[in-house]
Formats: C-alpha cells, structure tokens, sequence
C-alpha cells in the first residue's frame, strides 16, 4: 500500500488535543471512519482518500479485499497489522466514533475563534483608487463615508494603534486592502513607523494592489519590512484586463501591472531577493480561454518567480448585472480539470486543502476589516457598506444587526446541514462564510458554499495523481 499524499496528517494529530490517537491503546472499539472513499480508477488501479486527514493511497491489488472488507463490515480486525496502524495515524480508523470526533473538532474550532491572543486587521488606508474595475463590488460606497474620510485621516490613523494597543493582542496581522491601498502610501509607512511602539512579539502584513503604482522606491520597502504577500490582480491578456480594469486617467493598465513585474524582477535578479508576489487572474466566461496562455507567458518572462493562479469571479446575487459571465459550478469544474488533464497544470482547487478548523479569518472574533474613516466590518466585502458596520474604533464594537455573531457562530460547516457528513468537511468548513451567509439571506444559493472536487471526487482525485505519480 502505498501513501502518495498526506499533507494534513501534521494537521490530523496536531488536532488530537487532549486526546491523542495511541495506538498502543487504541487495539479494541476502533471505528471505521464515514469520511472515506475507495475508487477504482481508470489507469491506477485502487485509490482510496480520508477526508479526515488529505491521506490518499493507491492501494496493491493485495490489499483491496481487506479494505472493502473493512468498509463493508466496519470493522478493522481483518485488516494486516502494518495496514493498520498507518489507518490509525491517518484518521481512517478512529478510537471514537464521527460524531464524537466531528464534535472535538467543532470544539477545538470555537476554542480558536474567541482566542484574543492574536489581532488580524484589513486595513483600507484609503476609498480611493486609480482604477474604475466593471465589476468592483465597492462601487459607489466611498461617497457614503464623506469626501473627508475618503482617506484616513492623522486622528483616525492614531486612533487605529490605540485600538490595536487596547486589544491586548501581542500577535498582529496587517492586510492592506482598498479601494487601492497604494493610493495612500504615505499612510501605510506613517502605521508601519508608529506600530513600533506597541512592541509586539510578531508583526506580519500583506497587501492586495492593482499593482500599477508600484515602483522601485515601494519594491524595496516591500522587502525591508518583509511583506509576507504581495497580491496583483490580472484580468487576462491585455485587452481585456484593459477592458474589466481600465484606469481612470485613460491610461493602459495591463502595461502598467507589467511594469511593476519587471521592477520586481529586475530587483532580483540585483539583490537575488524574491518579492512574494502572487498573480491573482481573474476567470470568467470571457477570458477562461486566455489564461493558459497568459500563465505560460508570465512564468516564461519571470522565471517561474511569481505564483500565479487562477480565481473565478462570482457574482453578488443573482440579479448582478455580471452574473451571467460567471462560470456555473460545473463549468468550474471543467475548467480545473482540462488545465491539469490538457497543459498538465494543478491548482488548489484540484485536491483538498490542508486540513483547518475555521475557512476564513472573519471567523474569528479578533477579526475585523477597518475602513478609512474607522469603521469596522468582518469582510472585505462588506466595506463601506452600512448595513454590515459592527462599530467603529474610536467607540467599539456595536453589534446591532448580529453580523459578527453570524460570521463567527453561523457561517461555519460545522452549523450547515448538508457539510456535516461531506467527505470534504475538514479541509472546506463550509467554505466562503460570506457565501454561507448570502445564502441564507437570499433564502437560494447565490453561490456554491461547495469546493469544487464535490462535483466529480473521483475524478479529481485520479487527475491529482496523474499530476503527481
């Protein structure tokens, strides 16, 4: 029996808290796990996954029999002892049953959504943005906080390093996000100069950019203070990122993103220092067709030393007046599954991520979204809309519609029907909470809450292979 792949079996035992799998102890009243499957594949024989862990063997024609046998009659006894114990250090056998181990997980996730040992911010130093994308789900919402707050102003600048000093927190993560955070540069070094002072024990930050004002003076700042990510949004070959993305002053936006690529290549290849910058392209029914080529392009030029991948667009609602250049769920699908069968390209969506116990930061209670005049919200998709606001920094929290109670009890795997017995639970939790709320609030399915290798596992799984043996 062979193991091809268990990228969250760190992640299985590390989940064992206060009840770690023995299997000295463990020889009677082992369960047979329900998150399993076992396939025949079309060139690779058996292959069996565990949802529990990401563990994925393919199995010697030996061994089949006692695994069917074992799946068949939920007992482990027929099973050869090696067999055995590898099943027991990959969540296939279990010394409680689903339930009890779905609850211990759901436990251990709720433990980690109410820890104040670590602050996570998305800071928006700015409304403003030199771009005007066809589809910014922001739109208009900048004119309602005021043209004064438009960009964070020296008291609310302040204001946010009292709050995050207030908070206790001796762990801080920094997402800079928009509008267009590079807009207000300025105001992103004047934070980095006075976070100093809070002395924290770690300090991590990110930023999401169109990218097109990135220069050689922001490329060496982004290596000295050791940005952690450095996300560019491309919305396929030239002319129609141009076309979804265009800037407000006339001028070419496709030219100016690869502008800052050659900068940032240009600055490694002189310092042999790698920028983390991720490529973050767009996919829609309008350019799903382009990104073969664009990603060969890119990784050519660079040296493969961007990670660019792949992200559909989803729609708002379902009267979005952009919801018909959405992939459907299916389309989706065939769209991961044709890269990886036909340019021999995997993305993250082919195979289950690591295994975690909340799927986004907004779950999370010391999670919060800080819009340029101080208002808080649980996702950067609700910025600079009222109705999500849960407060404020300058007076607090102020829950009155429930919003942060949603993000953080409602919009969970652990709470949605259908997720509860899914293969997949553990490595999805449901997926986008923003989704799972949408849904709901909708009373239909806006978008799908489901990962993709839900539509065809097995398929999936064997393309993994392919991708892997």
């Amino acid at each position: 029996m062979t193991l091809l792949f268990e990228e969250s079996d760190l992640q299985f035992k590390k989940n064992q808290v206060g009840n770690k799998m023995d299997t000295k102890s463990s020889e009677k009243n082992l369960f047979v796990s329900k998150r399993i499957l076992l396939f025949k594949s079309k060139k690779n024989g058996y292959l069996f996954f565990c949802g529990n862990s990401n563990s994925f063997y393919q199995l010697e024609d030996e061994n089949v029999p006692y695994v069917k046998k074992m799946i068949e009659e939920n007992d482990d006894s027929c099973l050869p002892e090696e067999i055995r114990q590898d099943f027991i250090k990959s969540g296939v056998l279990l010394n409680e049953d689903d339930d009890s181990f779905f609850n211990r997980m759901k436990f251990l996730s709720y433990r980690i959504r109410f820890s104040k040992s670590q602050l996570a911010l998305t800071i928006a130093p700015t409304m403003a943005c030199n771009f005007k994308c066809v589809y910014c789900f922001e739109g208009d919402r900048a004119k309602d906080i005021g043209s004064n707050n438009v960009t964070m102003s020296e008291e609310t600048l302040n204001q946010l390093i009292e709050f995050i000093r207030k908070s206790g927190a001796k762990k801080l993560n920094v997402y800079w996000y928009g509008g267009e955070p590079l807009c207000a540069w300025n105001k992103i070094k004047e934070f980095n100069e006075k976070i100093t002072s809070l002395n924290l024990e770690k300090y991590e930050q990110r930023i999401v950019t169109n990218g097109s004002l990135i220069d050689e003076e922001k490329i060496k700042y982004f290596a000295e203070q050791q940005f952690k990510q450095i996300q560019i949004t491309l919305d396929g070959k030239e002319e129609t990122h141009n076309k979804n993305r265009p800037m407000k002053n006339g001028d070419n936006s496709y030219q100016s993103v690869m502008k800052a690529l050659d900068l940032s290549y240009k600055y490694y290849k002189e310092t042999n220092i790698k920028l983390p910058i991720v490529i973050r392209v767009n996919i829609s029914k309008e350019n799903s067709d382009e990104y073969y080529e664009l990603y060969t392009k890119l990784n050519e030029e660079y040296e493969n030393l961007f990670f660019v991948y792949p992200a559909f667009v989803r729609k708002n609602s379902n009267g979005d007046k952009h919801a018909s250049s959405c992939l459907n769920f299916t389309d989706e699908a065939e769209f991961i599954l044709k890269l990886a069968k036909e340019k021999n390209i995997g993305t993250s969506e082919l195979f289950p991520k690591s295994n975690r116990l909340i799927s986004c930061g907004a779950n999370l209670v010391n999670n919060y979204v800080v819009n340029s005049n101080g208002d808080l919200y649980k996702c950067w998709e609700d910025i600079g809309e009222k109705k999500y606001c849960i407060g404020n920094i300058f007076e607090g929290t102020k829950d009155e519609k429930n919003n942060n109670y949603d993000y953080v009890m409602t919009a969970s795997g652990f709470e949605v029907g259908k997720c509860k017995d899914c293969l997949f639970l553990y490595s999805c939790l449901g997926g986008c909470p923003r989704v799972i709320l949408k849904n709901i609030a909708e009373k239909e399915e806006v978008n799908s809450i489901c990962s993709n290798i839900k539509k065809n596992p097995e398929e999936f799984l064997e393309t993994y292979f392919e991708l892997k043996k």
